[in-house]
């Protein structure tokens, strides 16, 4: 009797564990400010480079999001193939002339025990986000939109620092 009690009292938390999902990995990067449409055009450049095709046109405008399509890549084995879409999102940076970029890279696992090759009978099952080819997307997204431009009086300090050719310590 008191085995069934206990019994009863972890499985609800047992299955409550399972069903819970895998947190969302956002890797945020403070880039400077420019237009949503150049912006965009950019991350698809940066998302086409890594295998993944953008199914809309712009940033939804209500979440600032762009989600790409999935990228299969199916395995012989149960729980080995896998199934991966971007995530870009955009919002206002902490200084003035900054945005702040997120990529997150969401990942499905392939759970089908009879016919994992077959993307028709495929179980897709949440698994934990892949942070390493986020950071990829955003530092390519990062490197195409540069550093901060510097106008007036900065700049005009920023080439006195400067030193010339053949005058390094």
């Amino acid at each position: 009797m008191i085995r069934i009690l206990l019994l009863c009292t972890l499985l609800p938390g047992l299955f409550a564990s399972c069903l819970s999902s895998a947190p969302e990995e956002w890797a945020p990067a403070e880039v400077p400010l420019c237009s949503p449409q150049r912006l965009w055009e950019i991350s698809r450049m940066a998302l086409e480079r890594d295998g993944l095709v953008l199914l809309a046109r712009d940033f939804d405008p209500k979440t600032r999001t762009l989600v790409s399509a999935w990228d299969k890549e199916l395995h012989p084995f149960k729980g080995k193939g896998y199934r991966e879409r971007a995530h870009v999102r955009y919002d206002a940076g902490d200084k003035p002339g900054t945005l702040l970029l997120s990529v997150r890279v969401e990942r499905e696992v392939n759970e089908n025990l009879s016919k994992p090759l077959d993307p028709q009978y495929a179980e897709w099952s949440e698994a934990a986000d892949n942070p390493q080819r986020a950071e990829i997307i955003l530092q390519y997204i990062r490197s195409i939109l540069g550093t901060e431009l510097n106008i007036g009086k900065k700049a005009a300090e920023q080439k006195e620092k400067e030193k010339k050719y053949g005058e390094w310590e």
